[in-house]
């Protein structure tokens, strides 16, 4: 019995895919003809179902990546943000200058005889040192002295109180370093309650009767501004109609220009 049943399952050794008929094992099907060799097997479901996961964990890593690169670029965005406004706050130190108790006194006496040849039309050359220049400058910060006079609690003259847009944004220093045929400005404003500083290295030139900088590099505190945005800045600043009337020169002053470290002004 036993070995019927052996030879039996010897027998039906091959089940055709095709017809499903039962025969020996052989290289086609008894009954319908195929050729076994050349009949692809279907592709099982255990096959199909490694790549069906692999797929879905592939699509769920992909948003996961993409939310956690996000979230590292908003971070950085905001460090970089804090940086840049920490680097304004910090004010760049103040440009130093050589004090001279004379200065004052030859700077109103300059400037007598400039406003005499002025008025007589007569031509005339101003020539202004370093110390004089910045002297000057001291002597017309009107707008930094009522705000300062104000803030002391000293009464201010009747018709100099400061606007809104001065109180809110009040320039306290300016200084200049002249440089060869160059100047190095520097400005201390408060802008909301916080001082911020300026400084701007560049040559002025008069052309068409107005005085205009060129700037070479600048930094808005301890911030190096670049130079296509300082550029870009300072030509809007010049070009623009409401700005352009407060840098043209009086009618009778020719020319302002930088040469040997000393600031000079021509007359007509």
């Amino acid at each position: 019995m036993l070995l019927q049943y052996s030879s039996l399952q010897r027998r039906a050794a091959l089940t055709c895919p095709k017809c499903s008929f039962e025969q020996e094992d052989g290289p086609e099907c008894l009954r319908c003809g195929i050729i076994f060799s050349k009949l692809k097997p279907p592709t099982s479901a255990c096959e199909e179902k490694p790549a069906t996961v692999a797929d879905k964990e592939s699509q769920r890593t992909t948003p996961g990546l993409l939310s956690r690169v996000f979230r590292i670029l908003q971070w950085i965005s905001l460090t970089l943000g804090v940086g840049v406004l920490l680097l304004i706050l910090r004010q760049a130190p103040p440009l130093p200058i050589q004090p001279d108790p004379q200065a004052a006194d030859r700077v109103s006496e300059k400037m007598g005889q400039l406003q005499m040849a002025v008025q007589a039309s007569q031509p005339h050359t101003v020539a202004l040192n370093e110390a004089e220049l910045n002297q000057w400058l001291r002597d017309n910060l009107a707008i930094a002295s009522a705000h300062q006079a104000q803030q002391a609690g000293i009464p201010a003259p009747v018709g100099s109180e400061p606007s809104v847009q001065e109180v809110q944004s009040s320039l306290k220093d300016v200084r200049m370093n002249l440089m060869g045929n160059q100047l190095r400005a520097y400005a201390l404003f408060s802008l909301y309650g916080k001082e911020i500083s300026l400084q701007l290295d560049g040559t002025i030139e008069t052309q068409g009767g107005y005085i205009r900088l060129y700037p070479t590099a600048g930094k808005l505190g301890s911030l190096p501004i670049l130079s296509s945005t300082l550029n870009s800045v300072v030509r809007q600043l010049f070009d623009s109609p409401q700005n352009r009337g407060r840098f043209e020169l009086p009618p009778r002053i020719e020319s302002i220009q930088i040469e040997n470290n000393t600031l000079i002004i021509t007359t007509r």
